[in-house]
């Protein structure tokens, strides 16, 4: 099961919904819980991770609350984390610094290029950074969003070769995604897609009407 920690502000939901919806489209079954007190417990953290597994889950989905971020980290271990706010990116770089756990070295960062730039975290950190955005940093952009509340096109390019979860290179590409009846932020729709990607699903396959996301 691949455990992704996202860290909470406004849009938080509608990424969510973006992520659950794509996931769908791949056959993915994912599960949202929010972090609380009882991953502080070894014990009940295995049994909690123990029954998601027993009932197929693919993708467990952490909402982390700002205050809870600095623990959270300590507390879990991660494959992916979505963060887009620049303090707290600097509270995570801070902790992903002085974290001992080996896995650390697996994780892979999403982030906002737009915000934060990723050429000033990488050089020497063990992790890895899958910048999304509209610089020409970002892995996961797209060159044209259209008037998506008109037309419904949203064009998203991944514009250098990446490995995904499961270890499959992913080469340079676009995807065509139809949003019809839909508005979505642009940003938002790229965060899910990042993810999206990451997980080996192909985006052309979201091209069915969508009037709300469950």
């Amino acid at each position: 099961m691949h455990i992704t920690g996202i860290v909470e502000s406004k849009n938080t939901q509608e990424i969510l919904d973006t992520i659950k919806y794509f996931l769908g489209v791949g056959n993915k079954k994912v599960s949202f819980t929010e972090y609380d007190y009882r991953f502080k417990y070894i014990q009940k953290w295995k049994d909690y991770c123990s029954a998601l597994n027993q009932v197929g889950t693919d993708i467990l989905m952490i909402k982390i609350k700002p205050k809870d971020l600095e623990a959270a980290i300590k507390d879990l271990v991660l494959d992916t984390l979505i963060v887009n706010d620049y303090y707290e990116w600097n509270v995570v770089l801070s902790q992903l610094r002085n974290d001992t756990k080996s896995t650390s070295d697996e994780l892979t960062v999403i982030l906002n290029n737009d915000i934060v730039k990723t050429s000033q975290f990488t050089s020497i950190e063990g992790y890895r950074v899958l910048g999304y955005g509209f610089n020409k940093e970002s892995i996961i952009t797209t060159s044209s969003t259209g008037e998506p509340s008109i037309s419904g096109q949203f064009l998203c390019c991944i514009t250098s070769s990446l490995i995904s979860a499961n270890g499959k290179k992913v080469e340079p590409q676009e995807y065509v995604m139809s949003f019809e009846n839909s508005i979505r932020d642009p940003y938002n729709v790229l965060v899910a897609a990042s993810f999206a990607v990451l997980h080996d699903i192909n985006l052309n396959k979201i091209n069915d009407k969508i009037t709300e996301f469950e």
